[in-house]
């Protein structure tokens, strides 16, 4: 009975040993890999982030130039960042504060060098030069003969 009493009044005394986190900010350790953000401005919708993802967490939709990032599914890995060849991808070491939004729907404005950028753009030309009834052809020096 000495012994339980002792505990109670040293637990009562000592400070506690968790921290008070949502009123005082966690310090995270050096090199902790947080929230993963997208820079739409870079990206080329290559969909190489979305296929190097293990958590499957990046949906990436070309025809609407959007990337879907499931926050909560994601494992921060960092595997999306190291495949980017833009990178448009980036991982900070912050967190953010807790949320219930489970969803990030990021627009991009698309790199005008986009690979898919390019052949909206020519198809846009060629239903363009079809609705006026010029000749459409893949090479430009034949249209000018």
């Amino acid at each position: 009975m000495l012994k339980i009493l002792e505990n109670i009044f040293k637990n009562i005394t000592s400070k506690p040993y968790t921290s008070n986190y949502p009123f005082t900010p966690y310090q995270h350790f050096p090199g902790t890999r947080a929230d993963v953000t997208f820079d739409g401005t870079k990206c080329i919708l290559c969909q190489l982030c979305q296929r190097s993802c293990p958590a499957e967490c990046i949906i990436i939709h070309k025809e609407e130039t959007t990337v879907e990032y499931l926050n909560t599914q994601c494992i921060r890995c960092g595997y999306c960042v190291r495949v980017c060849p833009t990178n448009a991808i980036s991982q900070n070491e912050v967190y953010t504060k807790p949320s219930k939004e489970r969803l990030t729907v990021y627009t991009l404005v698309t790199n005008e060098n986009a690979p898919i950028i390019k052949k909206r753009k020519a198809e846009a030309a060629k239903k363009a030069a079809t609705a006026e009834g010029k000749p459409v052809t893949d090479k430009p020096e034949e249209a000018k003969k």
